[in-house]
């Protein structure tokens, strides 16, 4: 499947941020946004009372930004903050296509007890939008336009709507894709 939309793609590829990540209410349970850093776990829950983080960052993309996962997992418990991981590679649709139905799944779970929870790739431009789209369709019963619309509306990406309609379906009206 075709990679279509990097906005980011000029960032070098190691974590020389000196800012905070980019978060987007999409709901008020639910955020998207770039990867959080041992840093930013903090400022994660008191500015935006999170209370799980969601990463579809991979090994490749911990390692690319120079993250360690126990450190954050321990920044994590440190804040009360309950952390989830599916790997999703990334620009890699087919890895997002075989882990969507498990990452759905985890977010429905995770956001039945009041939640409020960030869901992250490295930019959230792609992969984190996209699974949103998705929970959003499921949960809140909008149509893959509506929710893909509605994201947008809230946060710049470039969802993998073809993966989404492998899932769901493609709506009957070609303009709506």
């Amino acid at each position: 499947m075709t990679n279509f939309y990097n906005p980011f793609s000029s960032h070098p590829t190691t974590d020389s941020r000196a800012r905070r990540p980019e978060v987007s209410e999409i709901l008020p349970t639910l955020f998207v946004g770039e990867y959080p850093r041992v840093e930013d776990v903090a400022w994660l829950r008191q500015e935006f009372d999170i209370s799980v983080v969601f990463s579809l960052q991979d090994a490749e993309d911990l390692a690319v930004k120079g993250l360690s996962l126990p450190a954050l997992v321990t920044a994590y418990r440190q804040h009360s903050i309950v952390f989830h991981r599916t790997a999703v590679a990334d620009f890699d649709c087919d890895s997002l296509d075989k882990a969507l139905p498990s990452a759905l799944q985890e977010l429905q779970k995770l956001s039945q007890n009041g939640n409020r929870i960030f869901l992250h790739c490295n930019a959230g431009c792609n992969r984190a939008p996209t699974v949103a789209i998705a929970y959003l369709h499921v949960v809140q019963g909008m149509t893959l336009p509506e929710a893909r619309d509605f994201v947008k509306e809230r946060r710049p990406c470039g969802p993998y709507m073809e993966v989404l309609y492998r899932h769901f379906g493609r709506p009957e009206s070609t303009s709506e894709g």
